[in-house]
C-alpha cells in the first residue's frame, strides 16, 4: 500500500507533466500564429562559425 508521501509525490508529479503538456502546446500555438517558420532556429553555415574571432 502506498504512502501518504508517494501519492502526494504522484499527484505533483501528472501535475507538473500536465502544466508541461499546457505550456508546450501554448508555445506551439504562438509559433503558428506569428507565421515562425525553421529557418529561424537552423544554425550559422560551418565557414562562418570557423571564421569568427574567438577571445
Amino acid at each position: 500500500m502506498e504512502t501518504k508521501q508517494q501519492k502526494r509525490q504522484k499527484i505533483w508529479t501528472a501535475i507538473g507533466v500536465a502544466i508541461a503538456v499546457v505550456l508546450l502546446l501554448y508555445w506551439l500555438t504562438l509559433a503558428i500564429w506569428i507565421d515562425d517558420d525553421t529557418q529561424a532556429a537552423t544554425p550559422p553555415p560551418i565557414e562562418n562559425v570557423q571564421n569568427a574571432k574567438i577571445s
